[in-house]
């Protein structure tokens, strides 16, 4: 009743009947929808429930104890459970190889329904996954640019926490430093993806209506008309200077930012430029804040590494003199700590997410039809027999001696994924931009560890969600200048 009482709220009385038609269409919503797939056990949803509300709670919950009853239950097979965005079918880690480049299953496709990539305001994401021009973009020139761009992002990284963290009178200071890493990793982005020049210058609302009502409801709601907004005044700013730069382009040296990448590597396909460019900045603060903010408070519950992690910036930056292209490379301590976060902090409990977009059977007879959702769980990624002793603790040497182990050598970094580690997924749709993620956190890392010290008040600071990483705005820290042991 809730939903509808939302839809009174933002529907003018003149389109009353519809609502009567949405509450008629509910049992079509349904069997649309939230069917459970045929063929799979379904765990998480009891006997006797006609809707899937109780089994969505049961997941958000305690999501790892129904993977666990769910493998427990069929030794070891594909299941299902009912998700945020309807049923998912949870694929076991050893058929991971076997999907990651299947051509009949698509990201794209599971975006679609997860993220209701086909509505307006929501559309960017599902444009740049469909024409793979953000992952060719970013294959082809980010990725290889991200050597040259060191120095340029440690210098705004400096200016953007200089302007974010006052140091008072040098005594502690308290802060809200979620909102300080979305800043700092917006002004990164910014500055990669559209250069110096113009670097100065929301799917859950509407997954809570049934699939029936979202064509009609998503021109009413206030979280599309500003992201709508955002789009109108992206164009604004873009699109003059895209033009400006294809006039030029014959008689200037082509700027090295992700604008101009775009527009070469789309040539004569359609794609939406404005969009494509949103999609890389809202997937690149978002996942690069929580990351940053999640490391810093696995330091600041393990302060000795912050002694470990000094010695080792120092170390490199003098033996480079000063920021090479392989200086970030050279931070093993920094980054088996950060994989070590990311592995403690997840974001979403599934990776690999695809759809099925032509029936199919996999190597142990399961056969997936045509629409099916699939997942496959990280939960392994607490798994004693993989990670040995204290899987729940935090241990940033943890990869460091994997990679110390011969032959293992690049198989633990931050950036390279296995089926043992999902969290950049894997395969082909694995996350194309991982390594400029890699190199945006160590950089910010170093300025907020050389230049400040970093500790809590009253409690721990810990994620607002008990089952996966959910940054708190609300959370404050404390912070104090400190002199670095090295220029940066």
């Amino acid at each position: 009743m809730e939903t509808f009482r939302q839809l009174i709220a933002v529907t003018p009385n003149g389109f009353l009947p519809t609502i009567v038609i949405g509450l008629v269409s509910l049992f079509s919503w349904y069997i649309r929808d939230g069917k459970p797939f045929s063929g799979f056990k379904l765990v998480g949803k009891e006997p006797g429930e006609w809707f899937n509300t109780a089994a969505l709670k049961r997941w958000e919950d305690d999501p790892l104890k129904l993977i666990k009853e769910g493998f427990k239950a069929t030794a070891g097979r594909p299941f299902q459970v009912i998700t945020e965005s309807g049923p998912l079918v949870m694929i076991p880690l050893d058929l991971a190889d076997e999907i990651r480049n299947d051509p009949r299953l698509t990201f794209a496709g599971f975006l679609e329904r997860q993220q209701l990539t086909i509505y307006p305001g929501l559309d960017a994401l599902h444009l740049s996954t469909k024409e793979e021009i953000i992952q060719e973009t970013i294959r082809k020139h980010l990725t290889q640019a991200l050597g040259g761009l060191t120095k340029r992002l440690s210098d705004e990284a400096a200016a953007v926490l200089d302007e974010g963290l006052p140091t008072g009178n040098g005594e502690w200071q308290h802060i809200q430093f979620y909102m300080t890493a979305a800043q700092a990793a917006a002004r990164l982005s910014a500055l990669t993806f559209l250069g110096e020049e113009l670097s100065l210058h929301s799917g859950n609302s509407l997954r809570a209506w049934p699939a029936i009502l979202r064509p009609f409801v998503h021109h009413f709601l206030p979280e599309l008309w500003y992201i709508k907004g955002i789009t109108k005044k992206a164009r604004a700013i873009i699109l003059p200077e895209l033009e400006r730069r294809r006039a030029a382009r014959s008689i200037s040296t082509k700027p090295q930012d992700s604008l101009s990448w775009l527009d070469d590597v789309r040539g004569d396909r359609n794609f939406d430029i404005v969009k494509g460019q949103l999609f890389l900045t809202f997937a690149a603060i978002h996942t690069t804040s929580s990351a940053l903010t999640a490391l810093l408070y696995d330091l600041i519950n393990n302060p000795n590494y912050f002694g470990l992690l000094r010695e080792e910036i120092a170390q490199v930056l003098q033996e480079d003199g000063g920021w090479k292209k392989t200086s970030l490379h050279k931070m093993k301590l920094m980054d088996s700590c950060m994989k070590e976060s990311q592995r403690l902090n997840i974001l979403g409990h599934h990776m690999m997410n695809r759809r099925v977009e032509a029936p199919m059977t996999l190597s142990d007879g399961t056969y997936l039809p045509k629409g099916v959702l699939l997942g496959v769980p990280v939960s392994h990624m607490r798994d004693s027999e993989f990670l040995g002793e204290n899987p729940d603790q935090f241990d940033g040497h943890r990869f460091l001696r994997m990679r110390q182990q011969p032959g293992q050598e690049n198989k633990w970094q931050f950036v390279t994924t296995s089926p043992h580690f999902l969290s950049f997924g894997h395969g082909k749709h694995a996350c194309p931009g991982r390594f400029f993620a890699s190199n945006e956190i160590k950089i910010i890392l170093c300025h907020l560890i050389m230049k400040y010290d970093w500790s809590y008040e009253n409690e721990p600071p810990r994620s607002a969600h008990e089952h996966r990483f959910v940054p708190d705005p609300q959370t404050v820290i404390l912070y104090k200048k400190r002199v670095p042991q090295v220029q940066l």
